[in-house]
């Protein structure tokens, strides 16, 4: 038997993903907690669960994914007893998604003669909240990739870059090229939410644009953060 999380037991359960082979004597069901139908992770997200009810014995594994292991909790022995309905939790971890691509991995769980295949969505790019991204693909509830662009007025001297990382992170100009109209408040720090002072000059240039960009990196995980100015407007006589 390995290492298990046994959370209770009890009698009833309501969750979206339920199995059950019944008999005329006994009750054989496998109802999944979490995720109830899929979960979605960021890049640099590399810790989830599985919690599900059986009443019997199980055993989990990965399902044709290689960037997914199980931790703890891959099986567990019990015997049957219609009047004991177990709450089993196994904790999974996942390699960072360097890829830049959304990917989908899934967990199989056998549980008597029921079988259940919860999945998990680990995105492409980092949570980056502001800039916000600009999706890539058709589907806009799975994004299967994603940029950032701060775009800016020529007379901005102040915004921001807002994110929630896994890992502590680092924010530095890309190719290490400084730039002397932008200046960041903080370049790097711990995980969680994090709000970065951005400092601008005003762009004085009425004909381009000015362009730089930002990585972002959490981990092994990074993304490119691209700044716009716009350039001045001309002046009007009224």
């Amino acid at each position: 038997m390995n290492k298990f999380c046994l959370i209770c037991a009890s009698v009833a359960c309501l969750s979206f993903f339920s199995s059950c082979n019944k008999s005329e004597s006994e009750n054989h069901c496998l109802w999944l907690i979490h995720p109830q139908n899929y979960n979605v992770l960021y890049a640099d997200q590399v810790e989830d669960s599985v919690v599900f009810q059986t009443f019997d014995s199980y055993e989990a594994r990965p399902y044709n994914t290689d960037w997914l292991t199980i931790t703890a909790g891959e099986s567990y022995t019990v015997t049957y007893n219609p009047y004991n309905l177990y709450t089993f939790k196994a904790l999974l971890a996942f390699s960072p998604n360097t890829t830049g691509k959304t990917r989908i991995g899934r967990v199989q769980i056998d549980s008597y003669n029921n079988t259940c295949y919860p999945s998990y969505v680990q995105l492409g790019f980092l949570n980056i909240n502001h800039p916000s991204p600009t999706i890539a693909g058709d589907d806009y509830i799975i994004p299967e990739a994603a940029t950032f662009e701060l775009q800016v007025e020529a007379d901005a001297v102040s915004d921001s870059v807002c994110f929630t990382v896994a890992n502590p992170w680092t924010l530095e100009f890309e190719n290490g090229a400084d730039q002397t109209w932008l200046t960041l408040g903080k370049t790097a720090g711990g995980k969680d939410y994090n709000n970065i002072a951005i400092a601008l000059t005003p762009n004085t240039d009425k004909q381009n644009a000015r362009t730089t960009a930002l990585v972002l990196k959490s981990g092994e995980v990074s993304n490119v953060i691209n700044i716009k100015q716009m350039p001045a407007k001309e002046q009007t006589n009224e």
